[in-house]
């Protein structure tokens, strides 16, 4: 082996300072290989190792070379190039920054180097865990807190090493729980030439000569699969219902993330991220930069409410490692129900919805409870997220249950008063209710009985089936439950632009809003559209057309279709080219991107201005470089997902696969914006909210972020925003020389071309706010007939009422009927009676019949009326047997039949024994029968005026 200088060179001071001298190298000559062991490192870290810190050995052979360096030995030796030498050495040349890549990361120097960072003159010398997160510093971030100069795991290597801190026990209100302390190896301002890098080019004769280097910059303390509520499953009978707060769980180890919240198999792959799904899903993962002591200051909570519209997603593909330990904040991140088991509502109390948002109110009362426990400060909570997530944020702000948790809100590309991000309508809920019944088989129009019957389904079932309504924006989302929900239970009792337009309460002045979006929102859309990409994305003018007719369709604008095409199309089309593909793919990602979020995004910022809150706005205009995406995609939706987690400084695997993360060449100008975007991300959660008059330290820039860049809130009479765009760099005079060998060192200090501008998209934003509602009117959603829930319903209703009316009819002929034949039946049995009875005392008076004494003497004498008797006498006429067959008992007619030649004589005879009343009576009763019988000769009306005189005259 041939000869070498070995430059041992402390690297915190390598670090910091930035430049070489030769006073502080220690240069030594072998001609064979050197092991150092005993190593001594002083208390005072800044000091450089001397020649006496280092005791060489001798020499050793190849075979037990190995045996050697398992001894506990620090081996600190840095390959530093000698003016522009190349410091490989071997069969071929290889490049000084050649790595494993496919395509080796080029042009490194026009960038230059980091600007040189400045030394905290007033930091405290004292043990990194007793280290003042808050400390004031010149400039933030700009030395390394931690001191521990050691091989790391993941990217640096994954073993931890003996002697560092492994594992952080915290105890909370619930019990103990066990974290993982990671050390991360890059960030920040850390100079290229010790940035970590993967395995080099290892020639087979020297295996150790080409390695990354491994160097700990940072930790942060993770706390994964912490149970921040009860599980809502089938089993604890909770699904469909309001969040519990957790039982108590005695002793976990956090050290892994849990299972995300079911949603569609399509978004299930351990490539996503997601790699299971489970019921039981309410779990959040805490990132601190110090759990094991209590720090004399608390860190800002930071909470990351993940994206993808109410229906897919988990909180666990953001890693809050880089942002935590950077920016000296805590972030959390959770997984919360999704689609039809978070937002399943039937506009009534069956399933009054919104579950999904009462488990982020309890993770935000969760964090508030045990977060002082890790060092953070829960009077001081950030939430921010993508879309739905920062429609979320927004409506957490405004609910009533929980405004007053909550100080900073960052919504990223969404708004709590999109149209999507809400449901007005009651019938357009109930009918995906309905739809979502049909799926998975539970085909009633009661809501109870709907509602029971998916209760009773397995959680994958919810997996496999995706429910996509015709019309409308998202077929699961909250709902304003203000009739559903008591009232001390209401989470929307009113619509957010409501709430806002009304002032119905005051912000607290501590709380400010910030919100932005991205200018190409809409290629992400077109990106996944299965359809354009057998085309190649290539989008003529009839695929436009196509577009725009489905878009209409989609969102439900159904009466006068075409008015509102041709609108669209005007609006959006290329008239300077109109055959121009490429501007006509432009249009239709303008009108997705202003339909969906510019025009949202610049409603709410008017509101909060109305409102007389803090408010701030972003553009990112910058194409992330080292990803390598087709030019016309463009800055897509939720790019700040990569800047805000610091993706260019954090080692792939900590992303899921399907980003290819571990192929991103990643730029100075990455680096940068990812810097500029966890800064002043953490600045707003940190600092104070900027007010007139107030102090100069405040807001996301309370300092010039690289040199140029001061964001300043907004005003109705001025919509400024800041515009984030690309970094460039400008050479300076040296700041440092090595005397010596006359090398002088350039620095380069970054400066930002981002900028203040204002008014952005106004004529595109009233276009969807305005215009387009002006031209449809306030038009109800409607439906096709089969699915119609209105029509279902009133179907039903005069079903019911019909059927009821019926019924009370049915029920007034039978009491009818029932009363008169209880009449009838009361007036036979008492005529049968009464001739019973009548028969009954002629067989007691020795058989011969004889009309009335029993019966006669019963009745009360009847009074003579004008000296008229008030019946008739009796008829002469002789009574046959036809004049009395009408007389139900036999005994009576043999008795008349048998009798009838002295009938009328003897009832004349036995008259006449009686009184004189007795008499007169029935002398009158015949004389009328004779004067009856010569006025009606006929036979049939003699028998008819007989059978009359006697059934009156059996009645008295």
């Amino acid at each position: 082996m041939s000869s070498k200088s070995i430059e041992i060179i402390d690297q915190t001071y390598r670090s910091r300072y930035r430049f070489r001298s030769k006073k502080s190298v220690h240069k030594f000559q072998s001609n064979s290989f050197v092991s150092y062991q005993h190593i001594h490192f002083p208390s005072n870290h800044h000091q450089i190792l001397s020649a006496s810190d280092i005791k060489p050995s001798t020499t050793i052979s190849t075979s037990h070379r190995n045996n050697s360096l398992i001894v506990n030995l620090v081996l600190v030796i840095c390959f530093v190039p000698s003016g522009q030498a190349d410091i490989y050495t071997g069969d071929r040349p290889i490049d000084r920054y050649f790595t494993a890549r496919p395509r080796p990361i080029e042009n490194y120097d026009q960038w230059g180097h980091y600007p040189l960072p400045f030394l905290d003159p007033n930091r405290p010398l004292e043990s990194i865990n007793k280290y003042d997160p808050k400390y004031s510093a010149v400039t933030p971030n700009s030395f390394n807190r931690y001191q521990i100069e050691d091989p790391g795991d993941l990217r640096c290597k994954e073993a931890v090493k003996e002697g560092l801190l492994e594992f952080v026990t915290v105890s909370t209100p619930y019990g103990n729980v066990e974290g993982r302390v990671v050390y991360l190896c890059d960030e920040p301002t850390v100079p290229l030439e010790e940035r970590p890098r993967p395995a080099q080019y290892d020639p087979l004769s020297n295996p150790n000569k080409y390695r990354p280097i491994t160097q700990f910059r940072r930790n942060v303390t993770t706390f994964l699969g912490i149970p921040y509520a009860k599980p809502p499953t089938r089993q604890n009978k909770l699904r469909f219902k309001r969040t519990l707060v957790p039982d108590q769980w005695g002793s976990i180890r956090a050290d892994r993330y849990r299972a995300a919240c079911p949603q569609y198999k399509q978004y299930v792959h351990a490539d996503y991220g997601i790699p299971f799904t489970d019921e039981d899903c309410l779990y959040m993962n805490i990132f601190t930069p110090w759990a094991a002591t209590r720090t004399r200051s608390q860190y800002p909570v930071m909470i990351y409410i993940h994206g993808g519209h109410f229906d897919h997603g988990t909180g666990n593909i953001f890693p809050g490692h880089m942002l935590a330990a950077s920016q000296e904040v805590i972030v959390v991140t959770f997984n919360y129900r999704l689609g039809l088991l978070g937002f399943l509502a039937t506009s009534d109390n069956s399933s009054a919805g919104n579950y999904g948002l009462f488990d982020q109110m309890q993770a935000i009362s969760f964090v508030r409870e045990i977060i002082e426990n890790f060092n953070g400060d829960p009077n001081q909570i950030t939430l921010f997220g993508p879309d739905s997530g920062a429609a979320s944020a927004g409506l957490l702000a405004l609910s009533p249950l929980t405004r007053k948790l909550i100080k900073r809100v960052i919504a990223q590309s969404g708004s709590a008063v999109a149209e999507w991000a809400f449901i007005k309508d009651p019938l357009y809920m109930r009918n995906n209710t309905v739809i979502a019944g049909r799926a998975f088989g539970c085909s009633t129009r009661s809501s109870y009985i709907l509602v029971e019957c998916l209760k009773s389904r397995s959680a994958t079932d919810f997996t496999t089936t995706e429910i996509k309504p015709e019309v409308g924006w998202l077929a699961w989302a909250p709902v304003i439950d203000r009739f559903t929900r008591r009232f001390d239970s209401q989470f929307l009792p009113e619509l957010p632009d409501e709430v806002l337009s009304r002032k119905a309460f005051k912000f607290d002045e501590n709380f400010a809003y910030m919100s932005g979006i991205t200018k190409d929102e809409g290629s992400q859309s077109l990106f996944a559209n299965e359809e354009l990409r057998k085309k190649n994305y290539h989008i003529d003018k009839e695929e436009f057309a196509k577009n725009v007719r489905n878009f209409v369709r989609i969102y439900n604008y159904t009466l006068d279709q075409q008015r509102l095409i041709d609108a669209i199309s005007f609006m959006y089309s290329p008239w300077n080219d109109p055959d121009n593909e490429t501007l006509i793919r432009q249009g239709l990602i303008d009108m997705i991107t202003d339909s969906w979020y510019i025009s949202a995004n610049d409603k709410m910022v008017k509101l909060m201005l109305k409102n007389n809150v803090v408010t701030y706005m972003y553009l990112l205009n910058y194409t992330i470089q080292g990803l390598n995406l087709p030019s016309w995609i463009g800055v897509p939706h939720d790019t700040e997902y990569l800047l805000a987690s610091g993706a260019p400084f954090m080692d792939a695997r900590f992303y899921p696969k399907a980003l290819n993360l571990e192929l991103a060449q990643w730029t100075e100008q990455d680096r940068n914006i990812s810097q500029l975007i966890m800064e002043t991300w953490a600045n707003f959660a940190k600092k104070p909210v900027c007010k007139p008059g107030g102090t100069w330290n405040c807001g996301p820039t309370p300092y010039a972020m690289f040199n140029t860049v001061i964001w300043r809130p907004m005003a109705l009479n001025n919509l400024q925003y800041l515009a984030i765009n690309s970094t460039n760099y400008t050479n300076n005079l040296p700041l440092t020389t090595d005397w010596e060998s006359n090398d002088w060192t350039l620095i380069t200090n970054p400066y930002s071309t981002s900028t203040m501008w204002r008014n952005y998209k106004q004529k595109s934003a009233q276009f969807w706010n305005s215009y387009i509602k002006q031209l449809v009117g306030s038009i109800p959603i409607t439906w096709m007939p089969t699915v119609e829930p209105y029509m279902d319903e009133l179907r039903i209703y005069r079903a019911a009422t019909w059927s009821v009316l019926a019924t009370l009819i049915v029920l007034l002929l039978i009491t009818l009927i029932c009363s008169c034949l209880y009449c009838r039946t009361k007036r036979s049995s008492y005529y049968t009676n009464e001739i019973q009875n009548s028969l009954n005392n002629d067989d007691q008076s020795d058989s011969s019949y004889r009309y009335g004494n029993a019966a006669i003497d019963e009745y009360v004498p009847i009074p003579v009326l004008h000296h008229q008797q008030p019946y008739a006498p009796p008829s002469t006429r002789a009574n046959s047997e036809s004049n009395l067959s009408h007389l139900q008992p036999t005994r009576l007619r043999a008795t008349i039949i048998s009798n009838n030649n002295d009938y009328a004589t003897r009832n004349t005879t036995d008259l006449n024994h009686q009184d004189q009343f007795d008499g007169n009576h029935h002398n009158l009763f015949f004389q009328q029968n004779q004067k009856q019988s010569k006025q009606f000769p006929n036979k049939s009306m003699e028998k008819l005026y007989q059978t009359n005189t006697l059934n009156r005259h059996t009645q008295v």
